[in-house]
């Protein structure tokens, strides 16, 4: 277990230093090491919680990290769409009551895409996995999200 944890801290770190040498802007590079740090904090903290096995955690990480690159993309049009809403406020332009009709309407549909993955691969960890650890993989998901606003919440603003 201890060997798998510190092979994740390792791939991390590589891969920062790698996305750092590509050269580009240097908050660009800090947000990418800032992201390689919580996905591998993500993945101790979830494996401690399950108490996966090597032999599990092999099979199981590669799937949920399948399951997070397919909600991040359902979202994206989502991100997208709010973005552009609040360039239009921030520019002073005003929302019709249709325009927000449309926003929300985008929402809840990501929100019905984001369950229909989730159904699909609560069957593919089913294959890997204990019903107990796929309940418990629920849970440490959402600790975990809760400890890391919490974190954000107590770091100072950057200007």
């Amino acid at each position: 277990m201890k060997k798998l944890v510190l092979l994740l801290f390792l791939f991390a770190g590589v891969n920062s230093f790698l996305s750092a040498q590509d050269g580009g802007d240097r908050r660009d590079d800090r947000r990418k090491a800032e992201f390689e740090q919580f996905k591998a904090k993500r993945i101790e903290f979830i494996t401690k919680e399950l108490e996966l096995t090597e032999d599990e955690a092999k099979v199981f990480w590669p799937i949920c990290n399948e399951l997070q690159e397919k909600k991040f993309e359902v979202n994206k049009q989502l991100r997208e769409a709010v973005r552009e809403f609040f360039k239009q406020e921030k520019k002073g332009e005003k929302h019709s009551e249709s325009d927000y009709k449309k926003l929300v309407d985008l929402h809840v549909s990501v929100k019905v895409k984001e369950a229909q993955l989730e159904e699909q691969y609560v069957e593919k960890f089913a294959k890997v996995i204990s019903a107990e650890k796929i309940f418990r993989y629920q849970r440490a998901e959402q600790e975990f999200a809760r400890k890391m606003l919490d974190q954000r919440e107590k770091r100072p603003t950057r200007d």
